[in-house]
């Protein structure tokens, strides 16, 4: 009776494990198939009356192969008012498997001037190595979920702490495009000190064609 038992949760974890990759497989399959792309906010900021707390944003998201930095990468590299030279971000998301789910980690080159354009050309990117970076820490990682046709990427509550403040990260991708939640709080109260645009809780930026820049 023992050994039945036995053999009964063995064939149920095999089936449990398989699920689960095979869940991983298709989350990281959806996430390469969504992710890269060119973005613009242009129908968003439209509707905002407050231009002088809105401004253009184009973002540009690469498939990036660089071993020395991880296995599942994407170049990011962000730029305000149509104009490519005013970049406001450079970033690259690493994407893992944790005990806890798949996760997204934020890498931080340390030279961001000298990567302004690489989007055009990842050479330069793909030859970075872990003493150009900066990794943000495991409390500042995100938790993948899915939800309906949308994968949603969160920091958690009160973790990505500085000080007295904490930060508030949210990263949706669907099928039109980006929605990009980002805030610094307080500690204290959780009262709003800063936002990426004041102008908008969460920027909305959609998916461009592949020729449009």
């Amino acid at each position: 009776m023992r050994s039945i038992i036995f053999c009964a949760l063995l064939l149920w974890c095999n089936i449990a494990h398989a699920t689960n990759e095979s869940s991983l497989k298709h989350i990281y399959g959806e996430i390469d198939r969504l992710l890269p792309g060119t973005y613009k906010n242009s129908v968003q900021l439209a509707s905002s009356d407050s231009q002088a707390e809105a401004y253009a944003l184009t973002t540009i998201i690469k498939r990036l192969n660089n071993p020395a930095l991880g296995t599942t990468l994407y170049y990011l590299e962000e730029f305000r008012d149509d104009n490519p030279s005013a970049v406001t971000r450079i970033r690259i998301y690493s994407f893992t498997k944790e005990e806890t789910g798949l996760r997204l980690r934020l890498i931080n080159p340390t030279n961001i001037k000298a990567l302004h354009g690489a989007h055009a050309d990842l050479l330069q990117v793909e030859n970075l190595k872990m003493a150009d970076v900066h990794l943000d820490r495991d409390v500042c990682m995100l938790d993948i979920n899915r939800f309906d046709n949308a994968i949603i990427a969160r920091m958690r509550y009160h973790a990505c702490d500085r000080g007295e403040t904490w930060l508030e990260y949210e990263l949706i991708i669907d099928e039109i495009g980006l929605w990009t939640c980002s805030a610094r709080r307080s500690q204290f109260d959780d009262s709003l000190i800063s936002r990426q645009m004041p102008a908008f809780p969460c920027i909305r930026q959609q998916r461009l064609a592949p020729t449009a820049l």
